[in-house]
């Protein structure tokens, strides 16, 4: 039964895994990537990044492309347990993320978070903690918050969409 992975590569080798998978039959590649912006010697200049870098998402027959993706060349490792077994990843990730692509790119809105806002987290281990937002970090680190927990304060990095700013 196909299902989507999460696959660990090494540094700058995404684009490069995912040719080499796509020519498989039966496997379907997920590498999302971020149009930008930015000042670069005097000029704006559109650049391309990518929207998780050194992971990439994959749809297969585990059981099928275990070992051919495991040892594909820029491969570090698929995202899972300590033992090795492969975490699926929810369908509804994969459906958000391709929701939030326009001709090929991911298109993220402007930020409605300002530094001191109150933020709650809304999924994930961390549900229902309050924290405060700090700042919008790279694509690579998405954004920090200051968690508050009992009498202990952390800065965790965090998706953006699984926080929503406390009235």
């Amino acid at each position: 039964m196909r299902q989507w992975y999460c696959v660990y590569t090494k540094p700058r080798q995404s684009d490069l895994v995912c040719r080499r998978l796509e020519q498989l039959p039966d496997i379907e590649v997920l590498n999302p990537k971020l149009k930008r912006r930015r000042f670069i010697r005097g000029r704006w200049i559109e650049t391309v990044e990518d929207f998780f870098p050194c992971y990439i998402f994959l749809r297969l027959d585990i059981n099928r492309y275990y070992r051919t993706v495991k040892y594909t060349r820029g491969v570090r490792r698929f995202v899972g347990d300590s033992s090795g077994i492969p975490y699926v990843v929810d369908l509804s990730i994969i459906e958000s993320i391709k929701e939030r692509m326009v001709e090929g790119f991911v298109e993220i809105g402007p930020s409605e978070l300002r530094p001191g806002d109150r933020v709650v987290i809304r999924e994930g281990p961390l549900s229902g903690f309050e924290g405060i937002f700090l700042k919008e970090l790279k694509p690579k680190e998405r954004v920090l918050i200051l968690l508050n927990t009992i009498q202990y304060k952390a800065k965790v990095e965090i998706e953006k969409v699984f926080l929503y700013k406390q009235d």
